[in-house]
């Protein structure tokens, strides 16, 4: 059974809603007293240290295994760590199963490697403070399968690393980044998961950031459409209290029935979403609050395969969405509200047969550009529409070209871009 995902954070928000239905993973509780008896059939480990420059090594094999780590008390020129390895082949014995960690830090320049192979199996890691840095990896490349873990990591502060890398399957990662009460300075977080054909079930990524400048990558690769896919990844950067600006967003996915969405929620955003396989659903939404005065955001969605789907929602002045889709029965929709004071600008590349392209743009100085190479395209343009949230301002000044090309003809293609994904590694 699928756990749902949803941070504590999260729960708090309430008001916060993606246009599709969300996935959502279960908190694991922290347990603030444990017991020896916190497990049945393992070994157990606790360790708690108070101080500067304090080191907790663990290693634990086997199966239902427990290790609880707290350090309190750092600081940058003394810093705490911990490294926990709990590990052991699925097969041909049952090991490497059913394992859990929990590690806590409060301080600044914390750092914690925890590594789980196997199935079912589950990380919680808390981090208080200050350039602090989370490391979780659950599975490997081989010879441990690993599938049904969970993982999830909660910084709060500024300047914190978080990384998972998943391998294998049907695994859950979590990363929560509150930086709320400082400006300038973000987070970084970076989700991998990679699974193989073994009872190949989809992938979870969630990710949160608050506050500015913050920076998120997802990677969830499923080999070709043949092999896998139904993952889902979702970011969120920035809250109703704390508006996000100067984001960055990352999402890559490969597989079929893919799902990837991505909120952020002011000004000088950046948005990649890449997808590689078919029946593939991409979402971003960018000045979420619907402030006329924000903008400057960007996004960037390629998708190479057929029957996927793009969507782009902006609010405010001077944005930007580039949009190409490779295959067939492909559909593209772009809505831009606002545009007063600097028009927005939306970009639809589409190369098939029988592909959809939408783009809704209000107010004035808008351009939109549309190229479609194929049979059987469809392009609709609106400027200066009064698409739902707000009436539409002073109109004119609107700019719209549609190109439509039969591929039979010996025209020029239009170019093709790099994939949208920059991407980027820790």
């Amino acid at each position: 059974m699928k756990r749902v995902i949803l941070s504590a954070a999260a729960l708090a928000i309430g008001g916060f809603v993606f246009a599709q239905t969300p996935q959502t993973i279960t908190p694991i509780v922290q347990q603030s007293s444990p017991t020896a008896s916190a497990t049945v059939g393992g070994n157990y480990s606790d360790i708690d240290q108070k101080g500067t420059g304090s080191d907790a090594m663990v290693q634990q094999q086997g199966t239902a295994n427990a290790s609880f780590i707290e350090q309190t008390g750092t600081d940058v020129a003394n810093r705490n760590s911990v490294d926990v390895l709990q590990w052991g082949n699925v097969q041909p014995s049952i090991s490497g199963h059913l394992n859990y960690s929990d590690i806590k830090q409060d301080g600044a320049g914390n750092m914690f490697m925890a590594t789980q192979q196997g199935d079912e199996n589950e990380i919680l890691g808390l981090q208080n403070g200050l350039d602090n840095v989370a490391l979780v990896q659950q599975g490997a490349n081989t010879p441990q399968q690993a599938q049904n873990n969970l993982a999830i990591v909660d910084q709060d502060g500024k300047g914190n690393d978080a990384e998972i890398q998943q391998r294998y399957d049907d695994n859950e990662a979590s990363i929560l980044q509150r930086n709320d009460q400082i400006a300038g300075v973000g987070n970084r977080s970076y989700q991998d998961q990679v699974s193989n054909p073994n009872q190949s079930a989809g992938q979870v990524a969630i990710g949160e950031q608050w506050g500015d400048d913050n920076e998120a990558i997802q990677i969830q690769d499923s080999g070709s459409p043949a092999l896998g896919g139904g993952n889902h990844a979702e970011i969120q950067q920035g809250d109703g209290s704390t508006e996000a600006t100067g984001a960055f967003a990352q999402q890559v996915q490969s597989g079929a029935t893919n799902e990837a969405y991505a909120t952020q929620y002011l000004s000088s955003d950046t948005s990649y979403q890449e997808q590689l396989g078919t029946d593939n659903k991409a979402v971003v939404e960018q000045n979420t609050g619907g402030i006329s005065s924000g903008g400057n955001n960007l996004v960037e969605q390629f998708q190479d395969g057929d029957r996927n789907e793009a969507r782009s929602d902006q609010n405010g002045n001077g944005n930007s969405v580039n949009q190409e889709q490779y295959g067939q029965d492909n559909f593209s929709s772009v809505k831009q509200r606002y545009g007063q004071d600097a028009g927005n600008m939306a970009t639809s590349i589409q190369d098939g047969s029988l592909n959809n392209s939408v783009i809704n743009q209000q107010s004035h100085g808008n351009m939109s550009m549309v190229d479609q190479t194929g049979d059987g395209q469809t392009s609709l343009i609106n400027q200066n529409n009064p698409t739902t949230g707000a009436a539409a301002a002073a109109g004119g000044y609107n700019n719209a070209t549609v190109i439509q090309r039969n591929a039979n003809v010996a025209l020029t293609p239009q170019t093709r871009r790099i994939a949208a994904s920059k991407r980027h590694t820790f």
